[in-house]
């Protein structure tokens, strides 16, 4: 019996244990603060981010820091403390360590086609401006060979390394012509000046106007020219997109590089839809796309819905920071020979896009180079 008793009084006091080792985990886990961290604490060097935005969610607590600007101005690790307050109003520092790093290639802003005469020397680093996320100075050096005393063509590299060891390669043509050629048809170069005063020069059914490709109504490309957007190209739209997305807007690509063939099949679909006056309106003939250069593309919705939208607004304004330009703006149809499409970007670098924003009354191509666009009927 006493026996019986004692397991009786031994089972009773397991249970007691039992019961307040469960209080405690309850209280324990009541009490219990939990905070998220944003997936990735490598953070660019330069970028602009707070305290606060390290932060993804929390529980059973309170963030009481103000918040505060980080620097990240140096390379290397970096202890932020947030202090929060749980739910006894118990103050905790909470610490974070951020990694600051550099993986950003630098940017290079230049024109892709260079051309001379034979003898003469240019400077192939005049107007070629590197910027970088660390703000330093970084030096460029060409890559290949040439030679100003030989007639050719001559494919070359502008070259950009920062101190991280981040390398930007972007490719340029150099044209050393024989001076007496220049200006002949027979050899498929012509050069002009427009009413602008800019070079412009056509070889081989392709032109370029102080360095940049103009592909519009008057200027075609060959059925042959173009085999996907440039690198350069998709590197910026991506820059610009993850920016959108800081925004909590979300543009993507909907039509970017287009062959002659393709064009051909899309315009002439339109043709036998609303007739040729209408199509030339809003879409152009095979060998007169942008797309086909493979620095221009459509995001979005390709209508007039886009119009109106948070999107179609903010690329309009800001879409020149990463060297888009709105190719066909409102109101300049007469000029561009295309309806107003809110949709529609083309690539032309930093500078230049800078300068057709215009602070947001925007300029066409046509009118900054001094150029018509009109199809010869």
């Amino acid at each position: 019996m006493k026996r019986r008793k004692k397991r009786i009084r031994k089972s009773i006091y397991i249970i007691l244990i039992l019961i307040i080792i469960i209080v405690l985990i309850l209280v324990f886990k009541k009490d219990k603060y939990n905070i998220k961290l944003i997936d990735n604490l490598n953070i660019e060097i330069n970028s602009t981010i707070t305290n606060l935005d390290l932060i993804k969610d929390t529980s059973n607590c309170n963030i009481i820091s103000e918040e505060e600007k980080i620097d990240t101005s140096k390379l290397g690790k970096k202890d932020i403390n947030i202090l929060i307050k749980d739910k006894n109003n118990k103050e905790h520092n909470y610490p974070i360590s951020i990694n600051i790093v550099d993986t950003t290639i630098p940017s290079i802003e230049y024109k892709d086609y260079l051309t001379t005469t034979l003898g003469k020397k240019i400077d192939l680093l005049e107007n070629v401006v590197v910027t970088d996320n660390s703000n330093e100075d970084i030096d460029i050096s060409i890559e290949g060979d040439y030679s100003f005393d030989k007639v050719g063509t001559y494919k070359l590299y502008y070259v950009a390394k920062d101190s991280s060891g981040n390398v930007c390669k972007k490719e340029f043509t150099l044209e050393v012509e024989d001076s007496n050629m220049v200006g002949n048809n027979t050899d498929n170069i012509i050069e002009f000046t427009t009413s602008k005063g800019f070079k412009g020069i056509t070889k081989n059914g392709v032109t370029y106007i102080d360095g940049v490709l103009v592909v519009n109504k008057t200027y075609s490309l060959p059925d042959n020219y173009g085999n996907g957007l440039t690198s350069t190209t998709t590197s910026a739209f991506y820059k610009m997109q993850a920016a959108s997305k800081l925004e909590n807007l979300n543009i993507y690509l909907s039509s970017g590089f287009r062959s002659y063939s393709t064009q051909d099949r899309i315009y002439n679909n339109y043709v036998a839809r609303d007739g040729k006056e209408a199509a030339d309106t809003y879409s152009a003939r095979p060998g007169y796309s942008e797309h086909q250069s493979g620095l221009a593309f459509d995001v979005n919705q390709i209508n007039d819905t886009f119009n109106d939208s948070a999107e179609a607004k903010w690329l309009a304004n800001n879409c020149y920071k990463y060297g888009f330009i709105l190719r066909y703006p409102k109101g300049k149809e007469d000029i561009t020979g295309y309806k107003y499409e809110s949709w529609h970007f083309r690539y032309v670098g930093v500078d230049l896009a800078t300068k057709l924003y215009n602070n947001g009354d925007w300029i066409t191509l046509e009118e900054y180079f001094g150029i018509t666009s009109a199809y010869e009927e």
